[in-house]
């Protein structure tokens, strides 16, 4: 019978192409200890532990900790009928895994493509838009709280092209805000009008009814008035922007209130 190759922890390590210092990691956690030893007294790996190497590195894969993975390879082949339950759980935080993923690359993609389209990209900006797909099932279920279902499903609906191109008409408004603010354009001013115009129509224009957003928006008015709204998610605007913004509104509202007056 042709003798089997015993190898020092260098050489398996070099082989297996693990590092030293995992397999000594191992042997300390009891996982992989080297069953023979040469006459000088060093450590010596063959085929066996080899087997096993690849079966810690198997389990490991697949997200079982270490300690897991001792609990199981010491029961041996017994430890397969054991197996179910963890690769259930192992199951589960995979997809989990995998859903996070796939968030975070739809996050980059959507910064990219508005980098790739020459805007001028913000961290008010960058913060938004990595938040909003990180948080997205949060934000709806914050919608459908605060504000209604209806409302909720139209905004989360959007197919990727869409939103990409939702994303490119906020940075378009985000622009005008910021020029006519550095401007110094005053809130009660056409130019600010138009600009809350624009920023309506960046929402609205995607929307396949017009009149039923108008509705929702107005329900969702009423409910968010009678509720409580501590919390804010990013948006593309910082807190100046924001109030420009809002000052417009009051303005627009003041000259509305006002030609209803001279009406009557």
């Amino acid at each position: 019978m042709k003798q089997q190759s015993m190898f020092t922890i260098r050489e398996f390590g070099r082989r297996a192409g693990v590092t030293e210092r995992t397999l000594r990691f191992y042997e300390e956690k009891g996982l992989l200890i080297a069953s023979k030893q040469n006459s000088a007294g060093h450590r010596l790996y063959g085929i066996a532990e080899l087997k096993k190497l690849q079966q810690i590195q198997s389990l490991k894969f697949i997200g079982l900790s270490l300690e897991e993975i001792r609990q199981l390879i010491e029961k041996d082949d017994a430890a397969v009928m054991e197996l179910g339950p963890s690769l259930e759980t192992q199951h589960t935080l995979l997809t989990e895994k995998r859903d996070e993923l796939n968030r975070a690359i739809e996050a980059v993609e959507r910064v990219q493509f508005l980098i790739e389209e020459g805007k001028s990209v913000t961290w008010p900006v960058i913060t938004s838009l990595l938040f909003q797909t990180e948080h997205e099932d949060e934000q709806r279920e914050w919608m459908k709280e605060h504000f209604s279902d209806e409302m909720a499903a139209l905004f989360f609906s959007f197919p990727k092209e869409q939103r990409q191109q939702i994303d490119l008409d906020m940075m378009d408004v985000l622009a005008t805000v910021k020029q006519l603010m550095k401007d110094q354009v005053p809130p009660r001013s056409e130019e600010a009008f138009n600009l809350l115009a624009k920023l309506t129509e960046a929402v609205t224009k995607h929307v396949d009814s017009p009149e039923t957003f108008a509705k929702l928006a107005e329900k969702s008015d009423t409910t968010q008035a009678s509720a409580e709204v501590e919390f804010q998610f990013p948006n593309f605007f910082t807190s100046e922007e924001e109030a420009y913004l809002e000052a417009i509104g009051k303005e627009m509202e003041k000259m509305y209130e006002e030609s209803q007056a001279d009406k009557s």
